[in-house]
């Protein structure tokens, strides 16, 4: 019986305390409250790059100036998803 209650009395004192415990719920349940939900993503950050299809009569190069001029509309919106995420961090640390 006395061994019985030295072993509880052991395994109790690791134990945390009620208040121990409030403590930690309320820590919890502050950064819960307090974190905000990410943003939906800007159209910059999900957008596709446009397919360039070339046309029987269009020359060569005039097919390879289209898709360049598609290419670096996808760069630009690129970069502008990237400054998203930059303001974003910013604001986060604010």
């Amino acid at each position: 019986m006395v061994r019985a209650s030295l072993i509880l009395l052991t395994l109790l004192a690791g134990c945390q305390s009620v208040q121990e415990r409030a403590e930690k719920a309320a820590d919890a349940k502050g950064r819960a409250q307090a974190s905000t939900p990410f943003p939906d993503l800007p159209g910059a950050c999900t957008a596709k790059m446009e397919r360039v299809k070339p046309k029987p009569s269009e020359p060569r190069v005039i097919t390879l100036k289209r898709w360049d001029v598609v290419a670096d509309n996808r760069d630009r919106q690129s970069a502008d998803c990237a400054q998203w995420g930059v303001d974003m961090k910013q604001s986060a640390a604010r």
